[in-house]
């Protein structure tokens, strides 16, 4: 193993859940629409976005990401984001000569903050997977083989660590193993691709690491 690539949100570092609450309830109310919690976490957490934002939030996509641009701000969501406590994984990882790298699905703004907190130069590359990027965002695994590429790596050289379904899935699309960390921010949807690992801890990618 080389390489081991990372989502960023829920992963290495947690956003608030107040925070997106705030965001998708002040974006909804500028649309004359009301969701309750459930809906707010199925799409903030959800793959598939743009079809809750129709079937739970009865508006239109482009609409509705409009008018959510104008209320997520970087300033405002650094307020709400910390790192995970077991950050210092990276560090072993890294005097172990594994490269590192990174796959979100962020928006390239908050995509900018987190890996502020993260600390950007850790990582051999960056991929953030975005129609304004031209890249299909997860679970396509467009996002993985570009990070690849860039390593010059093979997909049996690495593995993809995230906490979400539409991680599992882009690992296993890019044929790349998959490990699901549990944030216990959300449950993971029992539809969702079984994990080639499953942790609690960065650290215990370590072990996995070990021939």
């Amino acid at each position: 193993m080389k390489a081991v690539l990372f989502d960023l949100d829920g992963t290495l570092v947690s956003t608030r859940p107040d925070y997106r609450y705030q965001v998708v309830g002040r974006t909804l109310s500028d649309l004359g629409r009301h969701a309750d919690r459930c809906a707010v976490d199925a799409f903030w957490f959800g793959a598939e976005r743009n079809a809750i934002i129709q079937a739970a939030f009865d508006v239109e996509p482009a609409l509705f990401w409009a008018t959510y641009a104008r209320h997520d701000l970087a300033d405002v969501r650094a307020t709400y984001t910390s790192v995970f406590g077991d950050l210092g994984a990276l560090d072993k990882l890294q005097a172990l000569g594994v490269k590192l790298g990174i796959v979100t699905n962020a928006p390239a703004h908050v995509a900018r903050v987190e890996l502020a907190l993260v600390g950007m130069d850790r990582f051999a590359s960056i991929v953030v997977a975005n129609a304004s990027h031209g890249i299909r965002p997860k679970p396509m695994p467009d996002g993985i083989l570009a990070c690849l590429q860039t390593m010059a790596l093979g997909a049996d050289e690495a593995c993809f660590v995230g906490n979400a379904a539409e991680d599992l899935a882009a690992a296993r699309a890019a044929r790349v193993l998959s490990v699901h960390i549990e944030r216990h921010e959300h449950p993971l949807s029992p539809e969702a691709v079984p994990p080639g690992h499953s942790i609690t801890d960065l650290h215990a990618l370590l072990a996995l690491l070990e021939p």
